[in-house]
């Protein structure tokens, strides 16, 4: 394993190092995302094994790197070849409606009150009051912060990816509201257990 620092400043700063876990994370859902299932063509097991064999990547380059964003970034590095591919190439199925999900999981696992705080704080008025900067603080990764954000991801993932699916040519039939809801069921439990994993020791800012 590379030791760090991965992170260089306030993020979103990475240091080359952390910098190469996010591609290595990226190459490794690449290729989990082609030899596991691929494009799913069905709801059951399909869209489960994606969603949890998808989110592993993520969650690996999130617990080393510990920055927010990451699970988004690793997931963009790895669809931003494979979409330019699938645009030259039209016989090559377009990969799986990840990026959403991932963002979801960023912000379920992130995203605190005072972000929202801060965000309104930003906005333009016209006083212009100086305001000291507050230090940023340590964010705890919670166990059931953990569960929740994968939760999320498995929830979204079922939400997106059937109509997408059935766009391009899976079909219709096995991709019933009965079977969706049980694989959306599957999917939200499998990812939100396998996040747990993000609890560990550590902290991050």
């Amino acid at each position: 394993m590379l030791r760090g620092p991965y992170q260089v400043g306030p993020w979103p700063g990475l240091t080359p190092t952390g910098a190469f876990i996010l591609l290595g994370c990226a190459v490794l859902l690449a290729a989990v995302a082609e030899t596991v299932v691929g494009s799913p063509r069905r709801a059951l097991p399909d869209l489960p094994i994606l969603a949890v064999s998808s989110l592993v990547p993520m969650l690996l380059g999130t617990r080393i790197v510990r920055a927010p964003g990451a699970a988004s970034a690793i997931c963009g590095a790895y669809l931003m070849p494979r979409t330019l591919i699938s645009l030259v190439e039209p016989r090559l199925e377009p990969p799986p409606l990840l990026l959403v999900p991932a963002l979801a999981f960023d912000l379920a696992l992130w995203a605190r009150a005072a972000d929202l705080a801060r965000i309104a704080n930003a906005w333009p008025r016209r006083e212009h009051v100086w305001r000291k900067r507050p230090r940023p603080s340590r964010r705890r990764l919670d166990w059931w912060r953990a569960a929740f954000a994968g939760g999320a991801y498995g929830l979204v993932l079922s939400a997106v990816e059937p109509p997408f699916a059935i766009l391009y040519g899976a079909e219709p039939s096995s991709w019933m509201p009965a079977d969706v809801g049980l694989a959306g069921c599957l999917a939200v439990v499998g990812c939100g257990l396998v996040a747990l994993s993000l609890s560990g020791r550590g902290t991050a800012s």
